[in-house]
């Protein structure tokens, strides 16, 4: 590899398996001293273990590479500063932060439905992460003039996938990082996102009945492959592009990454508008409204 991150201290969240763990070691590889934090927990965010988190600080260590453990959950406020302080108290100092953890919380699943316990669940794993976990580490990026923030989205911001509570908190997390990325920007640190399509254990849980379906739709089995997400690795390399210094100047923006394909998602801007005529704190009668929204708006 290229030590294009020799020097730099990056705390990965949830880096005990897949996707968090693949960035762990590129980033390792390239240079980086890495805090692997993990939870330890399955993969509906229940229970707690070292061994997801040894097990990566074991990889990279034994190809030659810097790296500690930290088993903090990061669904807490104190739990993100510890992981934070765990880079500085090992490494010297927290350059990159990649809030990626996730869990697959079950109750959710049921939209608006959702109960309140499994709300603030969701709300504090995905939005209060990288909420907490940037208040802990800017402050120090920002001193030193360099930094790297990194959080994972998805395709369910869009709301696309009939998943409410999900969309309200992936989206969040891409609105913290646009205003992040303006509030600082120029300043050396930047804010981006990544919406990962990867095959990870949430992925596996539903494998067989998406063999089952594809048997019936009359796939032949040895084509099923080709209906699967690829592999974690492969969202590595940009996650670890994007914490390099050719990256400086790439901020405020959300990359979906599946297989070998990179697409930056546009941002939403301005649209047409109207303006009333004439009295400018005059109101809209709403028969004007129905001829003029739909013929300039929409």
């Amino acid at each position: 590899m290229t030590q294009r991150l020799a020097g730099k201290v990056a705390l990965v969240t949830g880096s005990g398996n897949g996707i968090g763990r693949e960035i762990a070691l590129r980033l390792a590889s390239e240079g980086a001293a890495v805090v692997v934090n993990d939870l330890g927990a399955d993969v509906g965010g229940e229970g707690k273990s070292s061994a997801a988190a040894d097990g990566t600080v074991a990889e990279i260590l034994a190809a030659g590479g810097r790296a500690v453990a930290n088993y903090d959950s990061i669904a807490e406020a104190q739990g993100c500063v510890n992981a934070v302080q765990t880079a500085v108290d090992a490494f010297g100092s927290c350059d990159i932060v990649i809030a990626n953890a996730g869990a697959l919380i079950a109750g959710t699943m049921a939209g608006i439905q959702t109960d309140d316990a499994s709300w603030h669940k969701l709300l504090n794993l995905y939005l209060g992460q990288k909420f907490w976990l940037s208040r802990a580490a800017v402050p120090g990026m920002l001193e030193r003039g360099w930094g790297r923030v990194i959080f994972a989205t998805s395709e369910i911001a869009r709301g696309t996938q009939t998943n409410p509570p999900g969309a309200a908190v992936m989206a969040g997390g891409i609105g913290l990082a646009h205003d992040l990325a303006n509030t600082y920007r120029d300043t050396g640190v930047t804010f981006n996102c990544y919406a990962p399509g990867a095959a990870t254990r949430t992925f596996d849980l539903y494998k067989d009945q998406m063999d089952d379906a594809l048997r019936a739709q009359g796939v032949p089995e040895d084509d099923f492959g080709s209906f699967y997400l690829p592999p974690a690795d492969r969202i590595a390399p940009m996650v670890t592009w994007l914490c390099t210094d050719a990256a400086d100047g790439v901020t405020g923006e959300v990359f979906a990454l599946k297989g070998t394909e990179v697409t930056r998602w546009t941002h939403q801007g301005d649209g047409p508008s109207i303006v009333k005529e004439g009295d400018e704190r005059g109101l809209w009668t709403l028969d004007e409204l129905d001829a003029l929204v739909p013929a300039r708006l929409l």
